[in-house]
């Protein structure tokens, strides 16, 4: 998508407000006008003794009237371009993040999340101050036509040598184009490089503590940050040194020129006095559009490259997308988070994976052919060595990655789109390394759902947090930081868990949920679950107590099923369960070893 037509597509998205803003102009470009012209009659009737249109004090009235008028006009201006900027930001920002959040969740994106932050907070904003600066633009090229027709009517081979340079200065600046697109991507990946070291930061304190790697880890940080200064330096000097003093010599080259060819104008008086000042006034005015014309060339050229840093983040989407015109909800109450109710054909019988496939693109590895018969009321168990395909195999069911090949069926249904239809209240899922958001406990747990204080103690009992949250200081109120850092690993795996029972869906996935708990929280967690026989689940899982529990286990090996069956057919039959078998039980040992040392 040329960025002509992004730019044309954002401003009809907030035709409203750019239609009153872009009216605002004229008054605001054209009463600058009207006190040259006054002090030209007023210097003209006392150097020449010409017949004033007015008296004396009728033109100052009008010169204060029009200040005033001016002044009037530059707040109601300022009031209005915040709109259309805000709308800008808020509609692009928007876009994206939808775009993001309906894309298959495991796939990711070839961007880190620092850089996308930095792009979501920056680019947005260029794109909405680049729009207000045309009509700024606009409103001074008609005040421009107006200047260059009054002082045409003068003099018109003054004018034309006064405005040569303005023409010449455009045309120089644009050719610097490459320079400034350059410049502004340099200045943007540092900007990015610094953001997505704080967020890997703030990731991995804790190992970064215990290797004792403080002092080089701020070491790198300022070296980027050094780097950021200087890409923000070199962008800064050339808009404001190369790109400035060129802009403000413009101004003075005409001014200059005027001087030269005014005196011998008005000794042949061919020229006034008065002309002589408004010339050297209008100047001014035209050197400000020239400034403007050179600023909206530069942020032009600036916003080309925003545009593309947010295109980057459209994997597997068209351009168009960031535009999409759509609700922006400036005032009154957001939209209600719609309650999760459950229909007739919600209802799990029976869910189907019949040939199921994937491999990624990278390694070739992943699934194939699996098949797998879930009825309700079942607790199946996928188990298997490190790397056999088990979380694939549940990020392909669930839609997080995209089949290749294969069905999904829910009750005898084939499901085309797994993404949008394995949510609540069909489906919930908690996965090896839960994502918590750094807000109180009770808000992990209801994520805006409208959660009676019966429901959600049903919720923590269920995941066997009851005596978690009474050890905590502010109970469901405390704040648990990035990523639930304040809690401990199995702390947030149950919370994650707390949150999928919350939303009573039909099938429950879990990904080695109870990898962080100890024996007796994990023999009491499964036992719990199980005591609902309506529960589906389906569990990944080589912890005992998980196996131990299973009406079927499915055996996974180099992305194939191995095996299928129970766990006693399985330790009787398949060699692949044995060698798992031995190694739960070996582990299992060193671990009760170890907490009673």
């Amino acid at each position: 998508m040329k960025t002509s037509a992004f730019v044309w597509s954002l401003i009809r998205n907030s035709r409203t407000s750019f239609f009153w803003m872009f009216l605002l102009q004229f008054p605001r470009r054209l009463l600058p006008l009207v006190p040259a012209l006054m002090v030209q009659q007023i210097l003209d009737y006392l150097t020449q003794r010409r017949q004033l249109d007015a008296t004396v004090w009728g033109l100052i009235g009008l010169i204060l009237g029009a200040l005033i008028a001016r002044v009037t006009v530059l707040m109601t201006v300022q009031l209005t371009e915040r709109l259309p900027i805000f709308n800008t930001e808020r509609l692009v920002r928007k876009n994206l993040l939808r775009h993001i959040l309906r894309q298959p969740g495991a796939a990711g994106l070839p961007i880190t999340p620092g850089d996308i932050i930095n792009r979501l907070q920056n680019d947005p904003s260029a794109l909405g101050i680049f729009l207000v600066g045309v009509t700024f633009l606009a409103g001074m090229a008609v005040e421009t036509l107006v200047a260059l027709f009054i002082m045409l009517r003068i003099n018109w081979q003054i004018t034309l040598v006064a405005v040569l340079p303005l023409l010449i200065g455009s045309g120089v600046v644009n050719t610097f184009g490459k320079r400034i697109e350059h410049f502004r991507r340099k200045k943007s990946e540092a900007e990015s490089s610094v953001s997505s070291y704080l967020v890997a930061l703030f990731g991995a304190v804790q190992a970064i503590q215990a290797s004792g790697a403080t002092s080089s880890v701020i070491k790198h940080f300022h070296s980027l940050n050094h780097q950021r200064r200087q890409a923000s330096l070199r962008e800064n000097l050339f808009d404001n040194v190369v790109l400035g003093l060129f802009d403000s010599g413009i101004s003075t080259i005409g001014v200059g020129l005027i001087l030269l060819l005014a005196g011998n104008a008005l000794q042949t008086g061919h020229f006034t006095i008065g002309a002589f000042t408004l010339f050297v006034a209008y100047m001014s005015n035209l050197a400000r559009f020239s400034s403007q014309l050179i600023f909206t060339i530069t942020k032009y050229r600036q916003i080309k490259v925003s545009q593309e840093r947010l295109t980057a983040l459209l994997v597997g989407g068209e351009p168009e997308t960031l535009v999409t015109p759509g609700p922006l909800y400036r005032r009154g109450p957001l939209p209600d988070i719609p309650g999760i109710s459950k229909t007739s054909r919600d209802r799990l019988a029976l869910l189907e994976l019949r040939n199921l496939s994937y491999s990624y693109p990278a390694t070739g590895r992943g699934i194939s052919d699996v098949n797998l018969h879930l009825s309700r009321g079942q607790f199946v168990v996928i188990t298997g060595r490190i790397g056999s395909g088990k979380t694939t195999l549940l990020r392909v069911l669930l839609g997080l990655l995209p089949k290749r090949g294969g069905e999904i069926r829910w009750n005898g249904e084939e499901v085309i789109d797994p993404t949008s239809f394995f949510v609540p209240p069909r489906s919930a899922y908690t996965s090896q390394t839960p994502n918590l958001f750094s807000t109180t406990l009770r808000e992990n747990i209801s994520l805006g759902l409208p959660l009676t204080e019966s429901q959600i103690q049903q919720a923590l009992s269920a995941a066997v947090m009851e005596q978690d949250v009474g050890s905590l200081v502010g109970g469901l109120s405390t704040i648990i930081g990035p990523k639930g850092v304040k809690l401990s690993g199995g702390q947030v795996q149950r919370t994650a868990a707390a949150r999928m029972f919350a939303r009573t869906p039909e099938l429950l996935v879990f990904d080695d949920l109870s990898s962080a708990l100890d024996v007796e929280t994990e023999r009491l967690l499964w036992q719990r679950i199980i005591t609902d026989e309506q529960r589906t689940c389906l569990v990944v899982s080589h912890r005992e107590a998980a196996l131990r529990r299973a009406n079927s286990i499915i055996v996974l090996k180099d992305g194939r099923v191995e095996a299928e069956g129970t766990l006693a057919e399985l330790l009787a039959n398949c060699q692949e369960m044995q060698h798992l078998w031995a190694g739960q039980i070996t582990s299992t040992i060193i671990y009760s070893n170890d907490q009673n040392a």
